[in-house]
């Protein structure tokens, strides 16, 4: 966010080049940023952790508060993903499988999908589960191109750091 003339930043936020960085906020231009040195490789993790959170932001503005239950979110929506790509691989999957392939508990993987059953994003078949029809929400080529844009960019970026010379 810029700050012009006429508007004050908000209290607290701390001015970052140009822009201004409220707290709480994900995203920092990595331009205008000086990650710490002790970090290895700082701007790409920053990258890819800004493209992640960025992802999992829109998949929370897809699906709703539902999907992102405060229970454990990032679960959910870990296990919600692995059931969608096995789904999407004509193979559902047995909930022991998925806290193998998850390296999670097998229970955590049962409440959780339970969870998702009750929301309807999530179906049994027998012993395994597959994503139901519910995860074809409207709008849904703009919001995937996002996404895509998303990643691209990101990809861009990285490439252009690596071919800057290291300091």
């Amino acid at each position: 966010m810029q700050i012009h003339k006429h508007h004050r930043a908000p209290q607290g936020a701390t001015q970052v080049g140009s822009h201004t960085w409220e707290p709480g906020s994900d995203f920092v231009l990595i331009e205008e940023l000086k990650p710490p040195p002790r970090i290895e490789l700082a701007r790409e993790r920053m990258l890819m952790c800004r493209l992640y959170l960025g992802l999992i932001r829109s998949v929370n503005e897809d699906y709703g508060a539902a999907f992102g239950s405060p229970s454990d979110s990032a679960t959910v929506r870990t296990i919600g993903i692995y059931v969608f790509l096995r789904t999407l691989m004509c193979s559902p999957v047995s909930a022991g499988k998925i806290a193998t392939s998850l390296k999670l508990p097998r229970v955590t993987v049962v409440r959780r999908l339970q969870e998702m059953v009750k929301y309807g994003y999530i179906e049994r078949v027998g012993n395994a589960y597959r994503v139901t029809d519910k995860v074809n929400i409207p709008d849904l080529k703009n919001r995937l191109q996002r996404r895509i844009d998303m990643i691209v960019e990101t990809a861009k970026k990285l490439s252009e750091l690596e071919r800057q010379p290291t300091a």
